[in-house]
């Protein structure tokens, strides 16, 4: 197995764990994962092939093809392929982000963007000033119309970090959105109004 291969089932792990929320470090995370696993993708992954995927308990096997697309797809992504090619060498680092973007420095007071984002999350928000946005419209994400939050920059195909969340009678002082994959559209929008 390449290097490449074996970082991007290391973020794979990662990204799965993270969406199961446990550590894969007991038995029960591993049914956890499991039932993760099935209850987003429909299919049934034995526990044994589970663990063996993280390595536990000294089990070591290189991971079949239709076990690494049920995993990929199981965190919103086609397949194991398209995982990959969104990915690519997903070896933690610091990285300068490059591509499209928006600064909210740039932006005006009634400017409106869309953002979309894996698995099938898509908000459209207004800026206020001083890098604070409304959201106007949500499908399917836990932000609702309404709620506020501060966020200097959106990149396309990075995670968006959002501060400061008003969302109802709650706030958040951090809420990441984009995590599979980062956001797959960032649009400007003509203002309110126009």
């Amino acid at each position: 197995m390449s290097q490449s291969d074996k970082t991007n089932i290391e973020t794979l792990r990662r990204l799965l764990c993270e969406a199961a929320g446990c550590d894969a470090k007991s038995p029960a995370d591993f049914y956890t994962i499991m039932s993760f696993i099935e209850s987003r993708t429909k299919e049934s992954v034995g526990l044994t092939t589970v663990k063996r995927f993280w390595q536990y308990g000294g089990l070591i096997s290189k991971p079949r093809q239709s076990t690494l697309n049920v995993m990929a797809q199981a965190i919103g992504y086609r397949g194991y392929d398209d995982f990959c090619e969104h990915y690519g060498d997903c070896s933690p680092s610091s990285n300068i982000v490059l591509g499209k973007g928006v600064k909210s420095a740039d932006m005006k007071p009634g400017e409106r963007l869309m953002l979309r984002w894996n698995p099938g999350r898509e908000i459209e928000v207004e800026y206020l000033g001083n890098s604070t946005f409304r959201i106007v419209r949500s499908e399917g994400s836990k932000l609702q119309a309404n709620d506020t939050f501060q966020a200097a920059y959106f990149a396309l195909g990075h995670a968006a970090m959002l501060a400061n969340v008003i969302h109802g009678d709650s706030s958040w002082p951090l809420y990441e959105i984009g995590q599979q994959g980062g956001l797959t559209l960032v649009r400007q929008l003509p203002s309110i109004g126009e």
